[in-house]
């Protein structure tokens, strides 16, 4: 009960001052659950545009409920999102941040922080907030998966294992879990268990390019460089130009081909 009243404080603050004014204009008095309400409708009408990509009015929703509750979490959380949207990422992670100490146990807001900090290359405080959401909602094994690679990104290889086991039995429909896990196991040395779960993972996501330069490091690691280059022109079928594709794959296949021939 206290709890709620704290909660409730900026809006009967705005309620007092604006009955107050109303007094004083001999206007009709404002009705403190009807102030209540409106902020919760603004608040739900500005998370629908936020979905539909209307930023720029869920901004100025936001910005009305936090002019009237500026530690508003929910409120705070959706201008950390149009931030982010904007690629205000400093702001955007303040805000977000602010939302998590006023309301802390909503696994969407710490994901929404992880997505910021990967924006900023922060991976292992971006996979600690990943970690918090997957803590508060195990049942979303996207947000393991974003843990467990960005794990792998600050080099966490054997954590990220660990985590990314763990969303492979919770949620068989985190797509590329597999060839995340994959990385984990190769960048330890595990080459065989590596090979095998990149193996999987084209038979149960044949659109995973990623599980394709995965088996195909793997090969090359084990010398043999003819089943690289054929993990690598799969790769290059199913992504012609991107910047790893070029950068990596293309290069891979120039390398490799030579001593492929000669083996």
């Amino acid at each position: 009960m206290i709890t709620d009243l704290v909660a409730l404080r900026p809006l009967l603050l705005a309620f007092l001052i604006a009955t107050t004014a109303s007094a004083c204009k001999g206007e009709p008095e404002v009705d403190p659950a009807e102030v209540a309400a409106q902020q919760q409708r603004n608040l739900d009408n500005a998370r629908i545009r936020l979905r539909d990509g209307k930023i720029d009015d869920a901004k100025i929703l936001y910005q009305g409920v936090l002019k009237a509750d500026p530690q508003n979490p929910e409120a705070l959380y959706g201008m950390g999102r149009v931030l982010y949207e904007r690629s205000k990422y400093d702001k955007a992670q303040e805000l977000l941040e602010k939302a998590i100490a006023g309301k802390s146990d909503v696994a969407d807001y710490h994901a929404a922080l992880g997505a910021v900090l990967v924006s900023k290359e922060a991976f292992a405080e971006a996979a600690s907030a990943y970690g918090k959401a997957f803590e508060l909602d195990g049942t979303k094994g996207d947000y393991g998966l974003k843990q467990g690679e960005n794990l792998n990104k600050a080099k966490k290889f054997a954590d990220a294992e660990v985590v990314l086991r763990k969303v492979a039995k919770v949620d068989v429909k985190a797509r590329f879990v597999l060839s995340a896990l994959g990385d984990s196991l190769r960048e330890q040395g595990n080459l065989d268990e590596a090979l095998n779960t990149y193996m999987k993972a084209q038979i149960e996501n044949p659109d995973d390019k990623m599980a394709f330069a995965g088996a195909a490091f793997v090969y090359e690691a084990k010398g043999d460089n003819k089943h690289a280059l054929d993990q690598w022109s799969n790769y290059i079928r199913m992504d012609c130009c991107s910047e790893f594709s070029e950068s990596v794959a293309r290069k891979k296949m120039i390398e490799l081909g030579p001593a492929a021939a000669d083996g």
